[in-house]
């Protein structure tokens, strides 16, 4: 087998999505050493299909004896990743130079087409899709919203909280949204008191649907970051005096609104005693929870995601992945 090298190059007459797909193909099946039922296997592709994509990256000009792409740095990455974390998948983006304005704004679009180009190939006809909320989860499923309607997938909300779902409802297709292949906890993500969300947990049509998000075919969730814009804080969750608390109390990050420290350990706070959907032993319980998160914000937080090893796909950026490898692996609780 040839030693594979990689080399900037825009491929001509390719997408973008195309080529980091081919790439990734390519850098699995001549680096890696995977056979093309594995390489389609790992990427929800068929065998006949990755052997296309090899065919078209040979014509291409991408794969000879060194895989010509920008992703070059990122398939590094990504086996970096997956060897330090213990993650069955990584997907890191190029970089690209922030544009004015919102530059968080396009790193999570970018992120949620990569998260919605994962995702794609396993939404066949009576599969389960359960999702977490936040901007980037938000983005992912607007671009999925047809695609789930016309697969037959059916999805499930991990939390309560419905209005933070509703951004993702409306872009669903409407075959879906108002069929019985959309399940939602009809709860707030936070209520009043620790006694009301064990009373609401017991009741049949929240305890049903968390019941039914364990049989998830896989997970998307965000990372949230400390900071005025995460999405606790914009939903009303959690106060700009209460998130200064949390960070003064050893928090850097939360998923599904469940605060951790720098080592992934969920903090006594008491919130989570408010949280009404799955806790992160039964989201580690899920065959394939997939991560989206990128951005210099989050990089503390998706180190604490990392050590809590309920991530089975992390979804990030080149610069993010860089920092977040800048520093040896957390110790693991």
């Amino acid at each position: 087998m040839p030693a594979v090298t990689t080399e900037a190059l825009d491929a001509p007459g390719l997408g973008d999505d195309e080529e980091a797909l081919l790439s990734r193909v390519a850098w699995y099946y001549h680096h890696d050493g995977l056979t093309q039922h594995e390489v389609g296997r790992r990427l929800g592709l068929s065998r006949i299909k990755v052997s296309r994509l090899l065919e078209k990256g040979k014509r291409t000009g991408i794969i000879g004896i060194t895989i010509h792409s920008k992703h070059r740095g990122c398939l590094a990455l990504e086996s970096a990743l997956r060897e330090a974390h213990g993650l069955d998948e990584a997907v890191v983006i190029p970089a690209l130079e922030p544009a004015p304005g919102d530059p968080i704004g396009q790193v999570n679009e970018r992120l949620a087409q990569a998260a919605a180009s994962y995702l794609m190939p396993f939404l066949g006809d009576g599969s389960l899709l359960a999702i977490g909320w936040g901007d980037t989860v938000t983005r992912a499923v607007n671009r999925l919203g047809h695609v789930l309607g016309r697969t037959g997938a059916s999805v499930v909300t991990l939390t309560g909280g419905v209005s933070t779902y509703v951004p993702m409802i409306g872009s669903l297709d409407p075959a879906l949204a108002q069929s019985e292949r959309l399940f939602m906890i009809p709860s707030p993500l936070a209520v009043s008191s620790a006694t009301t969300a064990k009373a609401l947990l017991r009741e049949p049509a929240v305890r049903d649907v968390l019941t039914m998000a364990l049989t998830a075919d896989h997970a998307l969730i965000g990372v949230g970051a400390m900071d005025e814009q995460a999405s606790v804080v914009k939903g009303g969750y959690v106060t700009s005096a209460e998130m200064r608390r949390y960070r003064r109390q050893g928090a850097v990050g939360d998923l599904l609104g469940r605060f951790l420290d720098e080592r992934g350990r969920s903090l006594d706070l008491p919130i989570h005693d408010r949280i009404v959907g799955i806790d992160l032993e039964t989201l580690a319980r899920l065959p394939s929870v997939v991560a989206a998160a990128g951005g210099p914000q989050k990089v503390e937080a998706i180190r604490a995601a990392l050590a809590t090893r309920t991530l089975d796909v992390l979804i990030t950026d080149e610069t993010t992945a860089r920092a977040v490898m800048d520093r040896a692996p957390t110790d693991h609780p």
